[in-house]
């Protein structure tokens, strides 16, 4: 039996690749995450904004004219978000800690994607506190 080398690894999984498309709303999607700070956050360089005992905020930015806003969440181990829907869409990315919701538990550089509709809440699972870089696109809406 032979050994495969480096190249012939890689023309071989090359090979065995589908291309697929990339929806536009994905693409813009994955585009606005890219504004995320490099880790790891020094959570002392931001202003946090209670949301509830052990869930805070900071703002990092706003697209108003399209309706997406940008935070830097944070959340203490075992804490809830309130129930919830979004007037868009909503697109978590972990990046410390874990998250979980009714489909599953996400760790550091796992998306969670919710659509209009998806009523659902997040807890922070694990001994570790959770930082997520949440895109929001319209509203949050208290259930």
């Amino acid at each position: 039996m032979s050994e495969l080398t480096e190249i012939d690894l890689e023309s071989s999984v090359s090979a065995s690749l589908v291309p697929t498309a990339v929806g536009s709303n994905t693409r813009t999607q994955l585009m606005d995450l890219l504004g995320v700070p490099r880790g790891p956050i020094d959570r002392s360089a931001y202003s946090w904004s209670e949301l509830s005992p052990g869930l805070q905020a900071h703002l990092f930015s706003e697209d108003v004219s399209r309706g997406v806003k940008r935070f830097l969440i944070w959340g203490k181990p075992g804490v809830s978000t309130k129930r919830h829907d979004h007037g868009g869409d909503e697109v978590i990315l972990v990046l410390e800690g874990h998250l979980q919701d009714h489909r599953g538990v996400y760790g550091p550089g796992d998306i969670c994607r919710s659509k209009p509709g998806d009523v659902h809440e997040e807890h922070v699972t694990g001994p570790a506190d959770c930082v997520c870089f949440v895109v929001y696109y319209g509203d949050i809406i208290p259930v």
